[in-house]
């Protein structure tokens, strides 16, 4: 019997779990790296775009996140990335201009949306 297009296909087979264990390795390391530029008082986003500031590290891998003053919620340290690391399009300061007010006054008749709220 010719044993030559079964040790083939086994040593694709063990070429393809090699790669993905290697790939899965690397993406650990990546997920522990990030892990630890994330503490107390890092600037942060989560992977659906929610910017916050942690304050506190958890034990189970989670942190408290600060999203407005008195508001804070418990976010999984894989579904945060700290800000310094994301692209400046992703900056939660990108495009603001700083000579302008951020707070919006409404009982004085100003609209988020820049129209006129009683028409």
């Amino acid at each position: 019997m010719n044993y030559l297009p079964f040790v083939i296909f086994i040593l694709i087979i063990f070429g393809l779990f090699a790669f993905s264990a290697r790939a899965r390795r690397r993406q650990a390391a990546a997920l522990a790296q990030r892990a630890e530029r994330i503490g107390v008082g890092s600037e942060v986003m989560t992977t659906s775009g929610l910017y916050g500031t942690v304050v506190a590290k958890n034990d189970d891998e989670s942190v408290q996140m600060s999203i407005a003053p008195g508001v804070e919620v418990r976010w999984e340290l894989a579904a945060l990335r700290d800000t310094a690391s994301l692209p400046d399009r992703f900056k939660r300061d990108a495009g603001i201009d700083e000579n302008r007010s951020s707070t919006i006054d409404l009982e004085k008749g100003d609209s988020p949306h820049g129209a006129d709220p009683t028409a």
